[in-house]
């Protein structure tokens, strides 16, 4: 059997930046034949791959054929009425035509795709990508901006939609128009237009749920693979209130007890008396699942029928800035004008989002911002456009737009000396005397490797740091340098297990970076020190099973 996969390697080998895809045959060695790299797995063959693209094609127009007959005899039988038994299929388990296993439990239905006219434009439409408004309302606009430019499109500019939560990016070259279509309506609604083929991309500001993973297994291929899931940019959910507001910081279960309305008034956490206002997102928001599920839900709570609810980002972000009662949460891209308070947990201090701490993932409600595709898209523009966003020349794009880039360049003064400086006292692994020891004189890689759920692999966004980290390190500067690699484990289990788990933690990533020839100073685990999320729940716990780098 045979497997995919293409070089890491990006920024200094033309089959990574190309994102060519290898087959290799099981048990052969796996480098780039080019730079010698080792490759990374992207997943074997896609469904339908039985037959090539080419069977794929002739399933779907079979299926296209039996869905008509069906529709026909539907309205022959039914006398045209239009009429008959109604069957919700809203959460209907069937058998995957990959496996031929029925679902343990219901699968939630994705939602209807969005059918909304596109921009009137003239050309051809090269992508289409929808979701995410935090992606879509400034990132990818600026993203396609220059892609088409990179791609050597004249006159780029983007044109509005026929609703707000719509554009185009427009390009012209040899005398014909292309553009890239933009539909921002929210991160379900991408799993929704993939699965109904409106869309070629999907923009999520959280990671793919199980139940939407397993509804799109059989036609894309599993959009949790490396192949499928692109880690394109990181943010942090800001929880803000009014500039005027005089709270500078609540806890977690402080800021649940506020959004779930069981809190009313400022002064019962610190502040100046008066009722508190709530403004949220809307129920297809990334931004409100990923803070509901990190915030909400742990503390077993529901947000507040009483909240006043957004569908878009901007008009949150300017209510809250116009209302001295309001509180708020928002991507770092939408702050604006208002107050970031700061967070705190159980054993982890008061920490605001920052550069580092969202790069790292280490600020408690940090996020990572996805791109979706299939796994073997029929698009070739799907592919291109990717690795782009992916690459060295999107980096800057990413920044501008107000978001946190991949770029993991070590910064020159990050090493754990800033522990004695006010900026270094709410950073939790300055509580490690053993960490400090360790790193003092180092310069930190701003990144952390984490590892797929319940599993010694690395996660999408650790594979594709792989590469990046070889990357960094080819440069001159850096070629005399040696790696310290400290792993870390959760407290969930005896001290002896997790000291241990911790060491084999490092050991994985010494591994995947060894055949690349960087030298190591240390290897080491430092068991469950240094917590950066409370270990009460397995989102903590896994946050805290992470590997960091330092150079040296």
């Amino acid at each position: 059997m045979n497997t995919s996969y293409k070089c890491p390697n990006l920024g200094n080998c033309s089959k990574a930046d190309a994102g060519e895809l290898v087959q290799i045959p099981m048990g052969a060695p796996v480098r780039c034949s080019e730079c010698g790299a080792n490759m990374m797995a992207v997943g074997g063959k896609a469904p339908g791959a039985a037959g090539g693209q080419n069977g794929l094609l002739l399933k779907i127009g079979a299926a296209l054929v039996l869905l008509l007959l069906a529709v026909g005899l539907g309205w022959f039988f039914l006398g045209g009425s239009g009429k008959g038994s109604s069957v919700d299929t809203t959460t209907a388990s069937a058998p995957s035509p990959a496996t031929g296993v029925v679902p343990s439990a219901p699968v939630t239905a994705l939602p209807p795709p969005v059918t909304a006219a596109a921009p009137a434009v003239a050309g051809t439409t090269l992508l289409r990508v929808h979701g995410s408004n935090t992606i879509g309302g400034k990132l990818l606009p600026a993203l396609a901006t220059a892609y088409l430019q990179q791609q050597g499109y004249s006159n780029v500019r983007q044109v509005p939609g026929a609703k707000p939560e719509e554009s185009a990016i427009t390009g012209d070259k040899g005398g014909k128009s292309v553009q890239i279509l933009i539909h921002a309506y929210g991160s379900s609604t991408a799993f929704a237009d993939l699965k109904a083929g409106t869309a070629d991309i999907g923009m999520s500001s959280r990671k793919i749920r199980p139940d939407e993973q397993q509804q799109l297994l059989p036609t894309l291929g599993d959009l949790s693979s490396n192949a499928g899931e692109h880690v394109l940019a990181l943010d942090g959910i800001a929880l803000i209130v009014n500039s005027a507001n005089t709270v500078r910081s609540l806890s977690l279960a402080q800021a649940a007890e506020i959004l779930s309305g069981k809190v009313t008034d400022w002064a019962q956490v610190g502040g100046q008396a008066g009722p508190i206002t709530i403004y949220a997102r809307d129920n297809k928001s990334g931004t409100y699942e990923f803070l509901n599920d990190a915030v909400l839900k742990k503390a077993g709570k529901t947000l507040a029928s009483s909240a006043k609810r957004f569908e878009d980002s901007q008009q949150l972000s300017s209510a809250v800035a116009s209302d001295p009662a309001a509180i708020g949460f928002i991507g770092l891209n939408y702050v604006g004008n208002n107050k970031v308070l700061a967070l705190s947990d159980k054993d982890v201090p008061a920490r605001k989002p920052t550069v580092l701490t969202v790069k790292t993932e280490d600020y408690l409600l940090a996020r990572r911002l996805y791109l979706y595709t299939a796994v073997q898209p029929v698009n070739p523009e799907v592919r291109k456009f990717v690795e782009f966003a992916l690459g060295t020349a999107a980096q800057p794009v990413i920044t501008t737009a107000g978001l946190v880039n991949m770029d993991i360049t070590p910064k020159a003064a990050a090493s754990s000396e800033g522990c004695s400086a006010g900026a270094g006292v709410a950073d939790p692994r300055c509580q490690s005397a053993d960490w400090r020891n360790l790193t003092t004189g180092a310069v930190e890689i701003e990144t952390r490797f984490r590892f797929r759920t319940g599993s010694s692999e690395l996660d999408t966004r650790a594979s594709r740091d792989v590469g990046r980290i070889v990357g960094v390190l080819s440069q001159p500067q850096y070629q005399a340098k040696q790696l310290l690699v400290i792993g870390f484990a959760d407290a969930s289990g005896a001290k002896a297990l997790n000291c241990k788990l911790s060491q084999e933690r490092a050991d994985i990533l010494r591994r995947e970076l060894e055949p690349e020839g960087l030298k190591f100073s240390r290897v080491v685990g430092l068991c469950a020190e240094a917590p950066v999320a409370s270990n009460d729940a397995l989102e903590g716990r896994e946050k805290n099973r992470r590997v960091e780098v330092w150079v040296k």
